[in-house]
């Protein structure tokens, strides 16, 4: 059907590979770019307590938080269906802005 020379035919292949090869590194660009973002946000997170979930016990290791200041952030969170944002600690009785600024670095929401 294409009747190409030996030269011809190189040059074809070369092409092909050329662009296979392109479409490769642009695919794992891709990929790469997305798994980034999701490393990001974990790395982000890493040792950080998800304030939705986590329990009275640990709330009360964390540095300015107590075994009464705990309860309030549990029931704040029961009362009201689980924290929309950290800020929302600032509702809570005992919660002043210094603390606040103390203990914000220990909670995450998903």
């Amino acid at each position: 059907m294409f009747d190409f020379t030996y030269q011809e035919r190189k040059v074809i292949l070369f092409l092909i590979i050329v662009a296979l090869f392109g479409s490769l590194i642009n695919f794992l660009n891709k990929y790469s770019s997305k798994t980034e973002k999701n490393l990001s946000y974990l790395y982000q997170n890493l040792g950080k307590l998800n304030l939705n979930t986590v329990d009275e016990e640990t709330l009360i290791d964390i540095p300015g938080i107590g075994k009464i200041l705990a309860n309030r952030i549990i029931e704040y969170r029961h009362k009201n269906f689980y924290f929309k944002s950290i800020e929302e600690l600032k509702n809570i009785k005992g919660i002043t802005r210094l603390r606040y600024e103390k203990i914000k670095d220990y909670f995450y929401l998903p």
